[in-house]
């Protein structure tokens, strides 16, 4: 990589000690470009010399037990927005910093959806006069959203050219890039998968037991916590390694932890937001050898974007027709994601507030699921065209031949009404072509299933009136 793109060395200590307090000065800078080296290299010593204290902020308690070995001063305090955010609650009175340092900045708004108090650790550092305030983020654009006290002053964007991707596949089907995963751990290739569900990302693990995987997700999730591989996260945490094939990760681990080994394959399952695709892929450093990681991405089919879509404008017409109106028109008791009571205990005499935050997400949403739901396919190629334009991108092919074959034949018979015998000769079609559920049934399910990651078809399921009897039909429909 070019050593000029190295923050630490652009913005040395006389930089920093020419910062004024109450200002926000923005590091929006691709991965790799050391964003927390310079932190350590060049801010810390400067607050060393000057007898002054900085306050560094991170959003998972994984990247707090991994940046702590960078700060071994006195002078640093380390903490998660989550403890900051407990101890305002609390009223603590908070030490006085002279700068205060916010890491993977994005998640004031990221994790407002999942947090209500992202808004109380926003709202300690937006009100901050008396600290040289620090933002970084490879991912900038939510921050756009937010209202700032002080304007943003941006010392650096991001350099999307300076990245390590040197191809991109595209595929609906998670099947068709598990084929091609298969094939380059075969050939030794380390793989990292990302999945948003805990749940999916855990079973997918299990197909791939052969090859010694490793699953984590939050430590917060009581669900699954129990089956994290806690050796591996250890060992990611201490040496930014496991030497493991394949691990497969939610989002716990999508933002701020390093890999600094020989991963050539980042697999993105689910449906990946654009803060999840860049986050994700930020977790290959690239190393002495400047390595470059091949990007698989599963491109969600439209139906699902526009249900949330409609799902987040009827949101943001609370902010458009007001409190009284919404009432009116949905029930006194419905809110939107981002309106709260200050008093809980009556609902009818309480104000209700805005989480700035929240709402800040939703925008961020709205403007993103606009984007992607009417053509997927083409929004997402132009996406990942415009996070690395030097990396080339490809459709992969989705079906088997026996799989082209079914879609054929489903396409005879769309638009009929199937009743029992019809039910079952379309079963026996499915299982003939190796279409089955993981115990060899095969049911409406498997089928609503397969349609949906393989085709523009889907499958209704419902009642008709025949000769005053009421039998389940089916029937193959265009989405």
């Amino acid at each position: 990589m070019n050593k000029a793109l190295y923050l630490s060395e652009e913005f040395t200590k006389d930089k920093f000690s020419n910062m004024e307090r109450g200002h926000n000065y923005c590091f929006f800078a691709e991965p790799d470009s050391g964003k927390t080296s310079m932190i350590a290299k060049n801010l810390q010593p400067l607050a060393e010399e000057r007898n002054e204290k900085i306050l560094f902020l991170y959003p998972r308690k994984s990247i707090g037990e991994q940046t702590a070995k960078k700060f071994r001063s006195s002078v640093v305090d380390c903490m998660s927005y989550q403890k900051l955010e407990k101890l305002i609650k609390k009223g603590a009175i908070l030490p006085k910093y002279d700068y205060i340092v916010c890491d993977e900045a994005h998640y004031f708004v990221e994790d407002a959806n999942i947090n209500f108090d992202t808004e109380l650790s926003f709202d300690f550092i937006n009100d901050e006069n008396d600290s040289v305030k620090i933002i970084l983020t490879g991912t900038p654009e939510l921050l756009e959203f937010v209202s700032w006290n002080s304007p943003l002053i941006i010392k650096r964007q991001v350099n999307a050219l300076n990245n390590n991707v040197e191809v991109v596949f595209l595929s609906k089907s998670n099947k068709s890039i598990d084929k091609e995963i298969i094939q380059k751990l075969n050939e030794g290739e380390q793989t990292l998968v990302f999945h948003s569900s805990a749940t999916e990302a855990y079973e997918l693990s299990k197909d791939f037991l052969k090859y010694n995987p490793f699953f984590i997700c939050s430590l917060g999730n009581k669900s699954f916590r129990n089956r994290i591989d806690m050796e591996a996260r250890d060992q990611i945490i201490n040496e930014e390694r496991t030497g493991r094939p394949i691990g497969f990760l939610t989002s716990a681990m999508n933002t701020g932890i390093n890999f600094d080994e020989d991963i050539r394959n980042v697999v993105i399952l689910g449906s990946p937001s654009s803060v999840d695709i860049r986050q994700s892929v930020a977790r290959v450093r690239r190393g002495d050898s400047s390595r470059k990681i091949r990007l698989y991405i599963q491109v969600p089919h439209g139906n699902a974007f526009n249900a949330k879509l409609r799902e987040l404008r009827k949101e943001l017409e609370y902010i458009e027709i007001g409190n009284d109106a919404w009432k009116e028109k949905y029930g006194r008791n419905a809110l939107p994601s981002y309106v709260y009571y200050v008093d809980e205990k009556d609902s009818n005499l309480a104000e209700r507030k805005i989480n700035q935050l929240r709402l800040a997400k939703v925008k961020s949403d709205e403007q993103y699921f606009s984007l992607v739901a009417n053509n997927p396919e083409q929004a997402y190629k132009s996406l990942l065209g415009e996070y690395y334009p030097n990396a080339p991108i490809h459709w992969m092919k989705e079906n088997s031949e026996a799989e082209d074959e079914l879609i054929h034949a489903i396409s005879f018979i769309k638009d009929e009404i199937l009743l029992k015998e019809e039910q079952e000769a379309l079963k026996q079609l499915f299982k003939a072509k190796g279409v089955q559920s993981k115990k060899g049934t095969i049911g409406p399910k498997t089928i609503k299933e397969w349609l949906e990651k393989n085709t523009d078809f889907r499958l209704e399921v419902d009642r008709i009136s025949i000769n005053g009897k009421k039998p389940t039909y089916w029937k193959i429909v265009k989405k």
